[in-house]
């Protein structure tokens, strides 16, 4: 699904204006009747009937007075609260409220704090509140009235639904700036924001809606756009023809395992058969390989050269000579980092031309000289904290400025990053970026991301680009968290039942 940023969206809607010829009041008509419309089914729903619309002084105060006029005109009792006077609004939110005046509707201005008492207990004997504050056309840190209004609505215990954008969320960044109101839902207008799929956006925004306001999504990709929300839509997976065998889905190597860690070595080379692939390798040190063989009947188990249940570099010229027979290769998963890990990684790296997948402890090698994945075709898997030792930022810098960090880094060193958290996202080297939409929180579980090493590492194989075998192991590796929610809810599961959730996902996208 397409994703704007705020300024996208005002370039958009821009076009609609000008050069479609889309009176701006006709989409604020639109914005404002469709809120109307989801107000009206919560009340409906819920056998209530009074709504408080709070409004700013800019367009989103505009949508909050044509859901007033709706609501008024349906029977409901609707007070409107400005947090503005009535001479700083001008353009179309000023013919709206106009009309709300002229139609008798309950209309207050809250410019002092004085106010904010009657504001509060009009809170307190209504159903539901519409926030019309601010949506996308927030400019720096909520001050001031604003923010004791915002702080007053977010105690009131109320069913709460916010036009566009929780008044106080950066749209584009998902951060509260200051406070943001936390709603009930969003009802967002013709484009997802990015703000509001990732955390702490997500927990702001509650259910999001969005709303056909009358913008064609072609004037998208005349503006250009670089966010994406991954849904089931965009991933179907293609046909498998009859005529085929297991040379035609490819041959994955996975270099991993250790003496204490054969779990991860497990669940990254099943995962990758469950995800389709015609033929995996798995080369583990040479005193794990048994206890793995005895469990993986599908796979062919290498025992290389180690020292104390952990590869050796002597193991170097073997498993560069299995990547020679192999289409890709997969690094990281349980391998540890102690002995001469670092360097038979690092070697292994420079020395391969195919394409890679490198997780966990293969990244935690890179460290400090990641210049050995330039020009290489590699798909990078970090979880929060292996990011944060990767760029040498703290974590929640990373959190407070995810995008500019994962297209910064993504566009430096030219790889596929999956950046692995409650709400993954993949970055290009091209300066896409994908939000996905699957998984839960029962998959913060050890394990998990070897089996997402795998499924991408499959994908890849089986013919898919870097860019698609990232977010298609991404999406179905969620799928399968889901699956397997449904049966062991998020306490009790654990890596293996993602795994073993696998085939039914990709069912879905079939």
């Amino acid at each position: 699904m397409i994703v704007l940023t705020s300024q996208q969206m005002r370039e958009v809607e821009k076009l609609a204006i000008e050069k479609l010829g889309v009176p701006s009041i006709c989409l604020m008509e639109n914005a404002g009747r469709e809120t109307a419309l989801e107000v009206k089914k919560i009340l409906e729903d819920n056998t209530l009937n009074s709504v408080v619309i709070i409004a700013g002084k800019g367009n989103n105060g505009g949508d909050g007075y044509v859901v007033a006029r709706n609501l008024y005109n349906w029977g409901v009792d609707v007070k409107v609260f400005l947090i503005a006077s009535f001479g700083a609004i001008s353009g179309d939110a000023k013919a709206n409220l106009e009309i709300i005046q002229n139609m008798g509707i309950y209309v207050a201005e809250i410019t002092q704090r004085e106010h904010l008492k009657f504001l509060e207990k009009t809170i307190k004997d209504c159903d539901v509140i519409v926030d019309a504050i601010y949506g996308t056309g927030l400019k720096g840190e909520v001050t001031g009235l604003a923010k004791e209004v915002i702080e007053m609505i977010n105690q009131s215990d109320k069913i709460v639904v916010s036009i566009d954008i929780p008044s106080g969320l950066n749209a584009d960044t998902g951060k509260a700036e200051g406070c943001a109101v936390k709603a009930t839902k969003t009802v967002t207008m013709q484009f997802l924001k990015p703000g509001l799929l990732v955390y702490p956006g997500v927990d702001y925004a509650g259910e999001v809606r969005v709303a056909e306001i009358g913008i064609p999504y072609r004037l998208a990709l005349e503006v250009g756009y670089n966010y994406n929300y991954v849904v089931l839509e965009e991933v179907r997976l293609p046909k498998r023809y009859e005529n085929t065998h297991k040379g035609d889905y490819g041959k994955v190597l996975i270099v991993a395992g250790s003496k204490n860690m054969t779990g991860a070595a497990y669940m990254a080379a099943k995962s990758a058969i469950k995800t389709g692939c015609g033929l995996v390798k798995l080369a583990v040190p040479k005193s794990v390989q048994p206890v793995l063989q005895s469990g993986l009947y599908e796979v062919i188990t290498y025992g290389l050269e180690e020292q104390e249940g952990i590869l050796s570099y002597n193991a170097l010229s073997k498993i560069l000579e299995l990547t020679e027979e192999s289409d890709i290769v997969a690094i990281g998963p349980g391998l540890t980092h102690e002995g001469d890990i670092s360097q038979l990684v690092y070697d292994i790296v420079k020395n391969t031309d195919k394409s890679m997948v490198l997780d966990a402890d293969a990244l935690n090698t890179l460290v400090g000289r990641l210049e050995v994945i330039k020009g290489k075709n590699v798909i990078l898997t970090p979880h929060y904290g292996e990011m944060s030792r990767l760029t040498g930022l703290k974590i929640n810098e990373i959190k407070n400025n995810l995008f500019e960090v994962v297209k910064t880094f993504t566009e430096r060193y030219k790889v596929t990053l999956v950046l692995k958290g409650a709400k993954t996202v993949i970055a290009t080297e091209h300066g896409s970026i994908y939000i996905n939409s699957t998984g839960n929180s029962g998959m913060a579980t050890a394990g998990s991301g070897d089996v997402l090493t795998g499924m991408i590492a499959s994908f890849l194989a089986q013919g898919f680009s870097k860019e698609k075998a990232a977010i298609y192991g991404v999406f179905y590796h969620g799928k399968a968290g889901d699956i397997a929610k449904e049966y062991l809810g998020e306490y009790g599961m654990t890596a293996m039942n993602i795994l073993e959730s696998i085939p039914e996902a990709l069912k879905c996208g079939s």
